[in-house]
């Protein structure tokens, strides 16, 4: 009997013990924030045009390195729908993925308004829910609406 209550002791302990460590591994510090440097919200530009990523408090890196330390950039366009935090975050042409740790894009556009919004998502694309940035409203410019200064 006591052969089988601490065997029993043991794999619970064991089992809160690997629980907390996947609870600490997915943490982020309170601090860490991703946001876009450019373009600023509410601007009108043309395409292409370069899109630069940021982020404080936390590292980028290529997916499967520095797993559970670092991210990696997706960058979601025209998003209507909420983001799931249980699932992957998808790769599509409206939800980029920079696995590679790449920290900024050119990007095409068509004319008129769009959202943009940046996630840091883990090794296997899941989104750190704090690392999340608000989204911003840019207005690309159809080619003829593009004013020459001389």
């Amino acid at each position: 009997m006591k052969y089988f209550f601490f065997k029993t002791l043991t794999m619970l302990l064991l089992i809160n013990v690997w629980s907390m460590s996947i609870a600490w591994s997915h943490s982020v510090s309170m601090k860490a924030s991703t946001f876009i440097i450019s373009p600023q919200d509410g601007t009108q530009l043309s395409s292409p045009f370069l899109v630069k990523f940021g982020i404080k408090h936390f590292n980028i890196a290529p997916a499967g390195e520095n797993i559970h330390k670092a991210g990696h950039y997706h960058l979601l366009i025209d998003q209507t729908e909420p983001l799931s935090m249980e699932h992957p975050i998808p790769s599509d042409k409206t939800h980029l993925d920079f696995d590679q740790g790449e920290t900024e894009v050119s990007l095409t556009l068509s004319p008129g308004k769009h959202t943009l919004q940046l996630v840091v998502g883990d090794e296997e694309h899941e989104p750190f829910e704090e690392l999340i940035s608000s989204p911003i409203t840019i207005n690309v410019l159809s080619p003829n609406k593009l004013s020459i200064i001389k």
